[in-house]
């Protein structure tokens, strides 16, 4: 009876470190262990580690071998049940106080990172018996003591979780108490996203991408290669700087800066690496699992901008992700009114594009000049860089160009045409039912502006009027001379 009552006050101190979970009362010799977060699992096993032996010191004892083995591998130590004092110490400091429990002097706690060492052993163990889960929602048990669980997942890494089942207070004969594990896991997997919804941009626009991953989980027992990074390429545009010379950027562990992190470009400024080993130092992983969030800042440089984000753990890649923007393109086309098979070279037009009221235009846009096409740059230092040319097939082609409403204004007309006044509007989309811009997306519809030859055009006054005028002002003229003569005849 005596050993019985020391082996419910261990069991009392024993809320063990391994155990993580939440209690709540029972009235049954079983207990029910509440599964959280397990549920999406592709896979889910236990095992109990540590049970109750009333002839043990601590009143406890390791369920296994395969257990006991990994406890004293991570702490150094051949002795069982100091390995349990030390865990009971762990929870409990206050325990060493219990002179009935006879803890052996100078007894410490055992750490997280022993305790880590020790799941991670068991869990990469071949000859560790596990039993399935049917339920991941829950597990019920009729013994007291820790229980282990592993869950695998596709793109996850998950950390060894325990649940602690103790006794509840009895006055009679004693109950086992329901308590709760949560699952712990880290996802293998870097996402990337822009501002920019539908994916389209025009040359010269400054867009902010974030790049989202999770700290992930490293063995315990790899103390050596304990590292986790994340790079970035892009192409097609520009990383915009600080002034550090860093990446304009922020690095956040859930809601907070990441201590350190900074976004520092490679000499060619096509990519970056972000160092936070220091997240994934602890061998216990207390990061493990937490969302990591980066944001940075670019300027679109050409047509398209591609752009890559993955994640590295412990000298290992894992999945990336791509975001690919795109710009648009216009092509006019100058015909002859009254027949138009007839292509229009050389006729000179300015491009603007309406302000968001889509009434009101901005000023009109710059654009570099190569292989017969005009890209968009408001930094272009072309001369006559608002001015786009039609080539000999009348065309006059655009790019560089975020969806939107374009305007053609022509300035100069081919050689025996007259400008067209009105110019041409044209709608830059993506197209009807489409969300998101795909290369070398165009403008559709009629993109032709027709020119008249000036000898078609309409008169305006003739020769037959010049002779009325000639012959009205003769009239007057001799009418005026007889006036004078008749008055100085009078006079005489």
């Amino acid at each position: 009876m005596k050993k019985l009552k020391k082996l419910f006050a261990v069991m009392l101190s024993l809320i063990m470190v391994l155990a993580m979970g939440i209690t709540s009362f029972a009235d049954t010799n079983t207990a029910t262990i509440k599964l959280t977060n397990f549920n999406d699992a592709d896979s889910l096993k236990y095992m109990q580690i540590i049970e109750p032996d009333q002839a043990q010191p601590t009143g406890w004892k390791f369920s296994n071998d395969v257990a006991e083995n990994a406890f004293k591998a991570a702490t150094g130590l051949t002795d069982a049940q100091t390995i349990l004092w030390k865990m009971i110490i762990k929870q409990n400091p206050d325990a060493t106080k219990n002179t009935e429990l006879n803890i052996p002097a100078n007894t410490t706690a055992i750490t997280n990172s022993e305790i880590d060492k020790a799941l991670s052993t068991i869990k990469n163990n071949p000859s560790a018996k596990w039993t399935g889960a049917t339920d991941k929602t829950s597990l019920t048990v009729t013994s007291a003591g820790v229980y282990a669980f592993d869950a695998e997942k596709t793109g996850y890494t998950y950390k060894v979780a325990t649940a602690y089942v103790g006794f509840e207070n009895y006055e009679t004969a004693p109950t086992l108490r329901n308590t709760e594990v949560a699952a712990k896991k880290s996802q293998l997997i870097v996402t990337k996203s822009v501002g920019d919804d539908d994916k389209a941009v025009e040359i010269g626009q400054k867009v902010e991408y974030t790049i989202t991953t999770y700290v992930p989980y490293i063995d315990a027992n790899n103390a050596s290669t304990r590292t986790f990074k994340i790079t970035d390429k892009i192409s097609g545009a520009a990383y915009l700087l600080n002034k550090a010379g860093n990446v304009d950027g922020e690095v956040m562990m859930g809601n907070a800066p990441v201590a350190g992190a900074t976004i520092v470009p490679a000499a060619d400024g096509k990519s970056f690496e972000i160092n936070l080993d220091s997240l994934v130092t602890d061998t216990d992983n207390p990061n493990a699992g937490n969302l990591i969030t980066v944001t940075y800042k670019a300027k679109i440089t050409e047509v398209t901008a591609t752009n890559e984000a993955k994640g590295h753990k412990s000298g290992a890649e894992y999945a990336g992700d791509n975001v690919d923007l795109y710009t648009g393109s216009i092509t006019l086309t100058k015909v002859d009114a009254n027949n138009t098979n007839t292509k229009l070279a050389n006729a000179e037009f300015t491009v603007q594009k309406y302000n968001a009221d889509n009434t009101t235009l901005g000023e009109a846009l710059k654009f570099d000049y190569a292989n017969g096409v005009y890209t968009y740059n408001p930094e272009s230092t072309r001369q006559n860089a608002t001015t786009v040319v039609t080539d000999t097939n009348g065309e006059v082609k655009v790019e560089g160009l975020d969806v939107g409403k374009y305007h053609f204004t022509e300035t100069k007309a081919p050689n025996g045409y007259s400008i067209n006044e009105a110019g041409k509007d044209i709608v830059l989309g993506l197209g009807d039912g489409v969300t998101e811009a795909t290369a070398n997306f165009a403008a559709t519809g009629d993109l032709t502006l027709k020119d008249s030859q000036l000898s078609a055009l309409p008169a305006t006054g003739g020769i037959g009027t010049t002779i009325f005028t000639i012959v009205g002002c003769g009239i007057m003229i001799a009418a005026a001379g007889l006036f004078f003569a008749s008055r100085r005849k009078e006079n005489r």
